[in-house]
């Protein structure tokens, strides 16, 4: 309670404070404004001016702690206001507000600090005052707040002091320090307090002074610009040369104003073109934007543009001529390229034209390619998209990046500087993907006839027109092109070769060129067709004819070391059948190394690569061991569902022809592809899958010289296939005589030549029974009518219905026995 000798009434009325608290012992003013603290004051002033002024809450709640003040003068200014001159006394609290007709009032208390060590607080108090010291000066404290702190020992008054000084602190805050009553932790609390402002003040600081500098900069860059415009200006008054944007600083840009003027360019290229030169001119050649901005106008002005369109000028007979000239065969496909490229000459319109040449590896993609762009008298520009993963390969980089450059598409039309080029894009089914972006969803812009006349390259920044270039694209397999963009392409097949067709492009094309390679002529080496045909189906077994290629280059890179290192030998140097191993070594694939079903449980099936036709040898193996179906080689997912449809129709067969059902109960069966390492997938092996199970349950062998294709249906029907000509040409290589392939393959067979079918006989079945009675003609077994499976099922089950009976009459004799003997 209060001191007697003071003579301070023990209820006082309580002033609300919005602001913030005030501490004691100190002087300060406060201005009352509000209509019920104006009403508050006046009772106060008219009593003894004593009060109590807490920090007001939430709705009309007042802090418990406060200070007790009072009265020392007062001004009423003209506003009703009341201008108030207080003196803090000391820190109380109150002990129950009351709310009475004149406003709040409460009886009181004294609050004092807990009892601290004076030594413990000294290096807190010095460590204050150095504090407020230096950032006295700042916007944190009140004015002179340095002075009067220096001449204040109290421990309690210095910490309620410097809080009273804080500028920006907020009331929670303050009232926080209000109600410490320890002083050690009410300066530790202010300390940290401080310290934080003063880091806002520095960052704010370094800031506005960062502001300011840039500020001073451009102004100054500006005066700069304008100072070197006058001296420019005043120059070409002097040398009587032109100004503008156009025809500046030749010397440094080597004469690029020129140029730019001289330029036939699109009116938004125009604009671009004249802002940067513009730029360019107020920039200095050290500074390394000069180079970027030179560097991306010379990329505009290196370009091709198209101001009207033009009508093709190539010849029909010229592109027939120069593709018959280049290659070998081809039949359908240089057909396909005529139709094309006739029905574009026909419409006067060379926009929309996308081929995709697909095929396996060295049957000459990209040699056509750059036939077709020959015969069309075009410029040719090639890249391939094999492992490509980043978008920007594509469509470039955005200028902001260092090392920014336009893609592909634009620096081939750079390079090229023709508006219709022929762009030839390589092995576009071997695209990756990664967090780069999708380069398939890039190149969709460019192959597309609808969006590539506005192609926007990420560098130019500008719409370019692509509409009238040739777009060749090639793939090993279509299957693995997404189909966005497989679907705005026309595609071309090309085939592997027959035996016959490599002898020719051998002797026609591979040898005069390999020849005049190694240096050599005819009259020094000479091959023979049998040599030739040796190489190609015993070291060259493919598809293609690269491997034939490097062959032959061996052979002749041998024989020039030959006739290098023996000046006598004797010219021509023939080159014969017998003499091939001496050049190439053994065999890669011998002639007498050819595959054979000669076991039961084996077949011969024919397979689709990426490289071509391949044959397939399938086993299966059983024991009379109770098991389940195992399955080998690494076979894909649409394989093993193959593998599962293959096994239900052997069951299905043998049911349907009244064959022991028991195998199924009582076997173990293994099914297994050989080259096991190599993944094998697709539905073509399902026929052959079910002739070797079939071979295997029958213990009976396949017919000799037979292989097949076909998909296999849960119904027993036999679906068609693709790759029907890779598959023949590599039955042929296996010295196959017969093939089995779906009926509904029959368009297909018919659009071979025959050449490539050679002498292969072809059986078109439709039903699996059908593929059963040529792989197997001593089987002679047939399907039962419904009637003899019902009385077979009767007579299943009675002899099942028997054999329980006995062994349970087995059982019960042996538990008599046992009985018995008990």
């Amino acid at each position: 309670m209060a001191e007697n000798n003071l003579n301070i009434p023990n209820i006082l009325p309580i002033l609300p404070l919005v602001e913030k608290p005030l501490f004691p012992e100190t002087f300060t003013t406060l201005m009352i404004g509000r209509p019920e603290d104006v009403n508050t004051m006046n009772k106060i002033i008219e009593g003894n001016g004593y009060f109590l002024a807490l920090l007001q809450g939430e709705g009309n709640s007042v802090s418990s702690i406060g200070t007790l003040c009072k009265v020392s003068k007062f001004i009423r200014l003209p506003n009703n206001c009341i201008h108030v001159f207080v003196s803090t006394l000391r820190r109380i609290r109150a002990l129950g507000v009351v709310q009475t007709e004149d406003g709040l009032s409460s009886a009181w208390e004294e609050v004092v600090d807990e009892e601290v060590n004076e030594r413990v607080l000294q290096p807190y108090i010095r460590v204050l005052k150095d504090t407020v010291t230096s950032l006295s000066q700042t916007q944190m404290f009140s004015f002179a707040a340095d002075v009067n702190i220096s001449n204040i020992e109290d421990t309690s008054l210095i910490s309620f002091y410097v809080a009273a000084s804080l500028t920006g602190a907020k009331p929670e805050y303050l009232q926080e320090i209000l109600e410490n009553t320890n002083p050690k932790d009410r300066i530790e609390n202010l300390l940290a307090y401080i310290e934080a402002e003063r880091e806002i003040l520095d960052t704010e600081s370094s800031i506005r002074n960062e502001i300011i500098e840039r500020v001073k900069n451009k102004n100054k860059e500006g005066l700069l610009k304008e100072q070197i415009r006058a001296l420019q200006n005043e120059l070409n008054q002097l040398t009587g040369s032109q100004s503008g944007p156009v025809k500046k600083d030749r010397a440094l840009s080597g004469d690029i104003y020129a140029r730019a003027a001289e330029a036939n360019l699109p009116d938004n290229y125009r604009d671009v073109v004249n802002r940067e030169l513009e730029k360019l001119s107020g920039l200095d050649s050290m500074n390394p934007e000069y180079t970027l901005t030179k560097q991306y106008v010379e990329t505009i002005l290196a370009l091709p543009f198209s101001f009207e369109d033009k009508e093709p000028d190539y010849s029909i007979e010229k592109v027939r001529e120069k593709l018959e000239k280049d290659h070998y065969g081809m039949k359908e496909v240089k057909e396909r390229i005529l139709e094309f490229l006739g029905s574009r000459l026909k419409a006067k319109n060379t926009r929309g034209a996308i081929i995709c040449l697909a095929g396996p590896p060295g049957v000459g993609k990209t040699s056509v390619g750059y036939s077709i762009a020959a015969a069309l008298g075009r410029k040719f520009f090639r890249f391939s998209v094999g492992g490509m993963r980043d978008e920007a390969e594509i469509k470039g980089h955005r200028r902001t990046y260092v090392g920014a450059m336009p893609g592909k598409i634009i620096q081939g039309m750079k390079t090229t500087g023709v508006v219709d080029p022929v762009f030839l894009i390589d092995e576009i089914d071997k695209m990756g993907e990664s967090f780069h972006g999708d380069p398939a969803s890039a190149l969709l812009e460019v192959l597309d006839p609808e969006q590539n006349s506005n192609f926007q390259d990420f560098y130019l920044d500008i719409p370019y027109d692509l509409s009238r270039v040739l777009f060749i694209v090639t793939a090993n397999d279509i299957s693995r092109i997404p189909e966005p963009l497989l679907d705005r392409m026309e595609i071309i097949e090309l085939s592997g070769y027959t035996p016959q067709e490599k002898l020719h492009i051998g002797t026609k094309y591979l040898v005069p060129r390999l020849l005049a390679k190694n240096g050599l002529t005819r009259k020094e080496v000479r091959f023979s067709n049998k040599a030739l045909s040796m190489v190609a189906e015993e070291y060259a077994r493919e598809a293609g004819v690269r491997n034939f290629e490097k062959s032959i280059d061996k052979i002749l890179r041998k024989v020039a070391l030959e006739i290098l290192g023996n000046k006598d030998v004797a010219l021509p140097i023939s080159i014969r059948e017998a003499d091939v191993e001496k050049y190439l070594g053994k065999p890669i694939f011998p002639s007498d190394e050819i595959i054979e079903a000669k076991d039961p449980g084996t077949a011969i099936g024919l397979a689709w690569t990426s490289m071509g036709g391949d044959v397939l040898l399938i086993e299966a193996e059983s024991l009379p061991i109770k098991g389940e179906l195992k399955v080998t080689g690494q076979l894909g997912d649409v394989m093993k569902e193959s593998v599962a449809i293959a096994w239900s129709s052997l069951k299905k067969e043998a049911y349907l022809r009244g064959l022991d059902m028991s195998f199924f109960e009582n076997s173990t069966v293994h099914l297994h592809i050989p080259d096991g390492a190599v993944p094998k997938d697709g539905p073509s092996a399902g026929i052959t899958l079910f002739t070797a199970l079939w071979s295997m349950y029958r213990n009976t062998v396949m017919k000799s010289g037979l292989a097949m294709t076909g998909e296999l249906t849960l119904t027993g029907r036999v679906s068609p296939i693709g790759g029907l000509k890779e598959k023949v040409l590599a039955a042929r290589r296996n010295g196959i005589r017969e093939i089995i392939i779906p009926e509904r393959n029959k368009r297909d067979l018919e659009k071979l030549d025959d050449e490539v079918k050679g002498n292969v006989e072809f059986h078109l079945v439709s039903d699996i029974s059908e593929v059963i009675a040529i792989a197997f003609p001593e089987e002679k077994t047939k399907r039962l009518d419904n009637a003899t499976l019902l009385k077979l099922d009767q007579e299943r089950k009675e002899k099942a219905a028997a054999e329980r009976s006995r062994e349970n009459l087995e059982r019960a004799e042996a538990f008599q026995k046992v009985f018995k003997w008990q």
